[in-house]
């Protein structure tokens, strides 16, 4: 039921929202919406690749971790090629494998159905090897139902600051991924150094919401710092990572960090996206520090009054709250007369929603 009202939300958005020109970055990336990890876990066939005997160009099966050599042998060809990268590493150690992963295809978020075939995972070494099989028998009920967010941030973490960056990576994806209140136990596990390096590096920049959120757990003061740096330059100017930014702001500064939030919400060029940013900040800033909700609320209550085209977004935002406490403004917005029907249809859902989440 959530899912499917935030869906609609945004239908409804489209409409309400006067159009205005949207911020471009000059360099836009964003990481997998399915990951290795996922790929891994969902796969039906899991094998360890080489250059074939008859084709140095070309990979082939040497041996299966998952699946049957029946099914491997009724699949598909493995297409990647043996690239020069890849040539140098089997030259330099001739028994080195490559981990391919037959997957079942999945759904993107446009709902779009892509189909199954072969994934290439990445060069074994003993650490992957150890992480590929850690993640299997730790994994094996993640892919199946509702996911343990919980169990899943508690094994990636702990690859933050492997020294292998692939490992790392895969570790920052899920980090991302996860909800907020799941990581306040992770302050210091990566150092304050690396993460700082990190959103230095433009080769980096797909990691850096999971960098920002991360930098705003620290106990460190030079994390602090660059935090509220960050945030308060994104709350002026908007764009790029304003969610994270203003999500490790409240972490850093609490009550402080609220209220700039509000003032940039106030702020008449603020797009439609960059409003919907900043009240999910509240709404997960609220979720992850329950004692920071009186004040959250506050700054929704006094925005409702002076604009209402946020209102489902607000009331999304706080039903898992289990508060009626802005009810009293939902329902004067909704006696409006100008609303249109289907942000009606969607403001009295919320409201009256029984299953939250």
């Amino acid at each position: 039921m959530w899912r499917v009202l935030q869906m609609f939300a945004v239908l409804a958005l489209c409409v309400g929202f006067h159009s205005r020109p949207a911020h471009a970055c000059g360099v836009c990336v964003e990481l997998p919406e399915y990951s290795l990890a996922d790929r891994i876990l969902s796969a039906r066939v899991i094998v360890l690749a080489a250059p074939s005997p008859d084709n140095p160009f070309r990979f082939t099966p040497v041996s299966v971790l998952k699946g049957t050599p029946e099914q491997v042998e009724a699949l598909p060809e493995i297409p990647f090629l043996v690239d020069s990268v890849m040539r140098s590493a089997f030259r330099a150690k001739p028994g080195r494998t490559v981990l391919m992963v037959y997957g079942a295809g999945y759904q993107d978020k446009a709902g779009r159905s892509l189909p199954s075939g072969w994934t290439k995972g990445f060069l074994m070494t003993p650490d992957r090897a150890d992480f590929l099989h850690t993640l299997r028998a730790e994994g094996q009920d993640w892919a199946s139902g509702a996911p343990d967010r919980a169990a899943q941030v508690a094994f990636f973490s702990a690859y933050l600051s492997h020294d292998d960056r692939l490992l790392r990576n895969t570790a920052l994806i899920e980090i991302h991924r996860a909800p907020y209140w799941l990581l306040t136990h992770l302050t210091d596990t990566v150092p304050t150094a690396q993460l700082l390096q990190d959103l230095r590096n433009p080769n980096r920049l797909a990691y850096a919401p999971a960098l920002i959120r991360l930098l705003g757990l620290q106990s460190d003061p030079k994390a602090k710092e660059r935090v509220r740096l960050g945030y308060q330059s994104a709350l002026r100017s908007g764009g790029l990572n304003l969610y994270d930014w203003g999500l490790a702001g409240i972490a850093v500064d609490g009550d402080q960090a609220i209220l700039e939030i509000e003032k940039s919400l106030e702020r008449s060029e603020r797009t439609a996206d960059e409003k919907r940013f900043l009240i999910r900040s509240l709404a997960d800033g609220g979720t992850t520090y329950p004692k920071l909700r009186p004040l959250i609320l506050d700054v929704f209550r006094h925005h409702l009054d002076k604009d209402s085209t946020v209102a489902i977004w607000i009331a999304l935002a706080v039903r898992p709250w289990g508060t009626n406490a802005l009810n009293p403004n939902f329902e004067a917005i909704m006696a409006q007369n100008d609303l249109d029907p289907a942000t009606l249809f969607l403001m009295r859902a919320a409201i009256e929603a029984d299953e939250p989440g």
